[in-house]
C-alpha cells in the first residue's frame, strides 16, 4: 500500500495568477505572491488525496502598485477585513490519466462556497509532484467588486475572472 506523501509549494517555481477582463477591450494579469499549498498525496488512493491553500491577499500584485493598493481596499477585496482566500478540499477524484479534480470549500471575502478545482499532475518524481489548473470564478459570487462603478464606463470589469495556478511541491519538515 503506497503511504501518504505530505507535500508543500515550492514558492520560487510556482505561480497563483488570474486574469479578468476589462471593458471588453483588453485584460488585466496579476498574481498572489504570498500563499501557502499543501498537498497529501497518495498516488495508489488518489481519493484519500487532499489539498489546501491559504492565500494572503495583500499580496496581490498585478504590477501597477495604485491599482494593487485599490483592489487591497473595501471597493474590491477588503484586505483588512478579509486577509486570506482559502481553499480545503473535501475528495479528489481521478477524470483520467493526468487530470483531476479537487472539491472542497472556497473561502474569499466571507463568503464560503463549493468550488471545483480541476487539475492536472504535470509530472511526478518522488517527492516532486507538478500540479497545473485553470479554471474560472465569478468574482460576484463572493461579492469582490460587487458595488464598485466605473466613471464612465457600464459594464467596465467582467465578472468572470480566470485562474491559472502552476506549482510544484516538495516534502514537509513535519
Amino acid at each position: 500500500m503506497a503511504q501518504t506523501k505530505k507535500l508543500k509549494v515550492e514558492p520560487n517555481h510556482s505561480t497563483v495568477g488570474f486574469s479578468i477582463s476589462i471593458a471588453g477591450f483588453t485584460k488585466v494579469t496579476g498574481k498572489f505572491t504570498d500563499y501557502e499549498i499543501a498537498l497529501d498525496w497518495n498516488e495508489k488512493h488518489i481519493d484519500s488525496s487532499s489539498i489546501s491553500a491559504t492565500i494572503q491577499v495583500a499580496s496581490i500584485n498585478t504590477g501597477i502598485p495604485d491599482r494593487d493598493a485599490h483592489l487591497r481596499t473595501a471597493d474590491f477585496f477588503d484586505a483588512d477585513t478579509y486577509p486570506t482566500i482559502e481553499f480545503q478540499s473535501d475528495s479528489i477524484k481521478q477524470i483520467d490519466y493526468s487530470n483531476f479534480e479537487a472539491q472542497g470549500e472556497l473561502t474569499m471575502h466571507g463568503v464560503t462556497k463549493g468550488f471545483i478545482l480541476p487539475f492536472k499532475i504535470v509530472k511526478v518524481e518522488e517527492s516532486t509532484v507538478g500540479i497545473s489548473s485553470r479554471t474560472t470564478l465569478n468574482r460576484m459570487d463572493y461579492g469582490v467588486g460587487k458595488d464598485f462603478v466605473h466613471t464612465s464606463m457600464p459594464d467596465f470589469l467582467s465578472n468572470t475572472i480566470a485562474i491559472e495556478i502552476d506549482f510544484w511541491t516538495r516534502k514537509r519538515k513535519e
